[in-house]
């Protein structure tokens, strides 16, 4: 999966999303019913509109498949999560 340690990029290299990965089977669709994809990716654009900029692109990538989003969409939203965590520490000092 994508849990490397530490994060240094909000999104994995070489990361491919595309439309062919959305949601097609039923169980598919139950699945993703439990996750709360579109919560946390609103939480995202939060924390990017007010805090760290440098989730723009990610945030902009992962909102384009918010209405069907697959399981790679949710490892994808979990990455830059966990670049999140290791970037805590990251400001701007006046």
């Amino acid at each position: 999966m994508y849990m490397l340690s530490p994060l240094t990029t909000p999104l994995p290299c070489g990361l491919s999303l595309l439309t062919k990965d959305c949601l097609s089977t039923p169980a598919e669709v139950e699945e993703m019913k439990r996750i709360l994809y579109c919560e946390a990716l609103g939480s995202l654009m939060w924390l990017q509109v007010t805090t760290q900029l440098d989730l723009s692109f990610p945030v902009n990538l992962l909102s384009h498949f918010a209405h069907n989003p697959g399981r790679v969409y949710w490892n994808a939203l979990k990455y830059v999560l966990g670049y999140i965590k290791d970037t805590l520490d990251y400001g701007i000092t006046y």
